[in-house]
């Protein structure tokens, strides 16, 4: 499987950080993705409570929506929306007339409703909340995606059964969350590694992130890092169409 760094990534797409601004993604992340730490943990004393944990997800799916003209985006596992209202950004802006589909369990209403107040409405308006498991709710989607995002159940009979409902529902790519490496053995992200291993596909692609882009004020260098997501291309799907040769 091929490894690359987000940065280079977002190069090898020919993406700009400079076309948008990190602040936007940051203004996202304040209401849906931050996270305080322990108060007893070192980093707490040393460098404060809060922390932005890979922001530079949003910022992958934005490049890749924006990039390759997706306008159709399935999710499994929202969360608190990060990843859902980068991607709704990412249609909004680009004038897309585009749909977001997300399944989760747990979608809190009052925390939805909040959010009205916070992101403009045409983000809203493109996006569908289904709460269920995502095994019954997948089963009874037929239609094909441009672009699927698996962010669920992290334990590995769950991120199998996610693949196997969606390995064929994307039109051009798929994008796995939370790929630890060996040296988190007590992570979840483990077991989302161990399955992704075991897909055969060239297309496979793991790239580095977590706090790359955005500051990272736990000092940690590349090489550091041993978290990322893994993105799968269909092979009909020929990205050097978008791309433009100089």
């Amino acid at each position: 499987m091929k490894t690359l760094g987000i940065k280079e990534k977002l190069q090898d797409i020919d993406f700009s950080l400079e076309s948008i601004s990190l602040g936007d993604f940051d203004a996202i992340g304040e209401y849906t993705a931050k996270k305080n730490r322990s108060q007893n943990s070192d980093l707490y004393r040393s460098v404060g409570c809060f922390f932005r944990p890979n922001y530079e997800r949003g910022i992958l799916i934005y490049a890749l929506i924006t990039k390759f003209k997706i306008t159709s985006f399935l999710e499994v596992g929202f969360g608190r929306g990060y990843s859902t209202f980068c991607a709704a950004k990412a249609m909004t802006d680009l004038g897309l007339n585009g749909k977001i589909m997300t399944i989760d369990p747990n979608f809190n209403e009052e925390f939805l409703n909040n959010l009205t107040n916070v992101f403009p409405s045409e983000w809203f308006e493109k996006i569908k909340f289904m709460r269920g498991k995502s095994e019954d709710a997948l089963e009874k989607i037929n239609e094909k995606f441009d672009m699927v995002y698996i962010d669920g159940d992290h334990t590995y009979d769950a991120v199998k059964k996610d693949w196997e409902l969606t390995k064929d529902k994307y039109n051009k790519f798929l994008l796995f969350d939370d790929y630890h490496m060996e040296s988190k053995e007590k992570s979840p992200g483990v077991q989302c590694a161990t399955l992704i291993d075991e897909i055969e596909d060239e297309t496979k692609e793991l790239i580095i992130m977590d706090r790359r882009i955005f500051v990272d004020d736990r000092g940690y260098t590349d090489s550091q890092i041993d978290y990322g997501q893994v993105l799968l291309r269909n092979k009909d799907f020929n990205v050097e169409d978008y791309i433009l040769t100089w």
